[in-house]
C-alpha cells in the first residue's frame, strides 16, 4: 500500500517536473537592447573628420545580454534594417536617428547546437532579394550561400564551389546583389602571393545556382586593407568597405568606383572617399548598406563587429552624408 501512494505521488508531481524543466529549457526574452546616442559627446570634442563622406550620426548599441554583437553584415528593409552575426544571429531594427518608439527583433538563423551537425553558423554577409525579401546570407569557412524566407520559416542551401578555394577565416565578407540582379562576391583574402593589395571578385547573374561558376574579376585596395563590405548607391555607384588591423587598432576606409566596371577579367582600383581613423569612432566595421533620403541625400550606415569583446571593442552603428566631393 505505501509502494502504491508512493507511485500516486510521483505521478502527481509529474506534470510539475516537466513544468520546471521546460523553465530551464525555455530562452527568457534577451535583454533590453538600446542605441546609445554618441553624437554630443562627439561634438564636444570636434566631429571627426571622416574625409567626403561626413559624419552626421553614431550609436552605440548595448545591452547586459551575451547576444547582442558580432554583426558582420547589413542590409536596408523597409523602414530599418537586418544584421547577421557570428554565431548566428540575426537582428532587425529600425532607424535609430528618427522619431518613434525603438524596434528591434533579435533572433538566431539557425540554433547553435546545429553546428554538432555542421551546419554553418557563422554568417559574414547578407543580401536581401528584390521582391521576395528573402535574405541571402554568406558564412566563414562554409562554401554555401543559404537563402531564407523573410521569416526564417524556409531555407535552402546553395553550392559555390568557388567559395571552397578561399583560405579558412576568410569567406565571403563583400557581398551584394546588384540593381541589375547580378550578384557580387569580392573575397577577403588576397588574390596573390606578396600582394597585399589585390582580391578575387566573383560575378553570377543573379543569386547563385548550387554549383553554378562565377565570372572573375580583381579589387584593389590600398596595401593590408581587406574588403568586408560591398553596397550599391541609389546612384547607381559601388562602395567598398575595408578593413586594416594592426597593434594599434583598427582603421577603415570606404572607397568608390562604377558598376559598369564589374565585368570578367576586369581589374578595378577604386577611389577612397573617406576614412575612419579617429580613435573615438575606429572599431572593427564589417557591415555597410546605402540609404537615399526624401531630399534626394545619400546616406552611408556602417555596422561594427564586436566579437563579444565588449572591454575591447563594441556595437557601433555611424550614418555618414555622401558629399558633393564625392562624385
Amino acid at each position: 500500500m505505501r509502494a502504491f501512494k508512493l507511485a500516486l505521488l510521483i505521478l502527481a508531481l509529474l506534470p510539475t517536473i516537466y513544468l520546471r524543466e521546460q523553465k530551464r529549457r525555455v530562452k527568457l526574452p534577451y535583454p533590453p537592447i538600446m542605441a546609445v546616442d554618441l553624437m554630443p559627446a562627439l561634438r564636444a570634442g570636434g566631429i571627426p573628420d571622416t574625409g567626403t563622406l561626413h559624419l552626421v550620426g553614431a550609436w552605440r548599441f548595448v545591452s547586459k545580454g551575451r547576444n547582442l554583437g558580432t554583426f558582420s553584415g547589413l542590409a536596408r528593409t523597409d523602414g530599418g534594417f537586418v544584421t547577421v552575426g557570428d554565431r548566428g544571429a540575426v537582428m532587425w531594427f529600425s532607424r535609430p536617428d528618427r522619431p518613434g518608439p525603438w524596434s528591434l527583433r533579435l533572433t538566431r538563423l539557425v540554433p547553435l547546437d546545429w553546428r554538432k551537425v555542421r551546419f554553418p553558423t557563422d554568417a559574414e554577409s547578407v543580401a536581401i532579394v528584390p521582391g521576395s525579401c528573402d535574405l541571402v546570407v554568406g558564412y566563414e569557412d562554409a562554401p554555401v550561400l543559404e537563402r531564407y524566407s523573410p521569416d526564417l520559416a524556409r531555407r535552402t542551401q546553395i553550392a559555390v564551389p568557388a567559395l571552397a578555394e578561399w583560405p579558412p577565416n576568410q569567406g565571403p565578407e563583400a557581398m551584394t546583389l546588384l540593381a541589375d540582379r547580378r550578384m557580387v562576391i569580392v573575397a577577403e583574402n588576397y588574390a596573390r602571393w606578396f600582394d597585399r593589395t589585390r582580391h578575387v571578385g566573383l560575378i553570377f547573374p543573379g543569386v547563385p545556382r548550387s554549383g553554378e561558376a562565377p565570372a572573375r574579376f580583381e579589387l584593389s585596395l590600398p596595401a593590408g586593407y581587406r574588403p568586408s563590405e560591398l553596397a550599391q548607391m541609389p546612384d547607381g555607384r559601388l562602395l567598398v568597405l575595408g578593413r586594416h588591423f594592426s597593434i594599434t587598432g583598427f582603421r577603415s576606409l570606404i572607397a568608390i568606383f562604377a558598376v559598369r566596371d564589374v565585368r570578367p577579367g576586369a581589374k578595378i582600383t577604386p577611389k577612397v572617399i573617406a576614412r575612419i581613423d579617429d580613435q573615438r569612432i575606429r572599431d572593427n566595421y564589417e557591415g555597410m548598406t546605402v540609404t537615399r533620403e526624401a531630399d534626394g541625400s545619400q546616406l552611408v550606415w556602417l555596422i561594427a563587429d564586436s566579437n563579444e569583446m565588449v572591454w575591447a571593442q563594441r556595437t557601433l552603428v555611424l550614418k555618414l552624408r555622401i558629399g558633393p566631393e564625392a562624385n
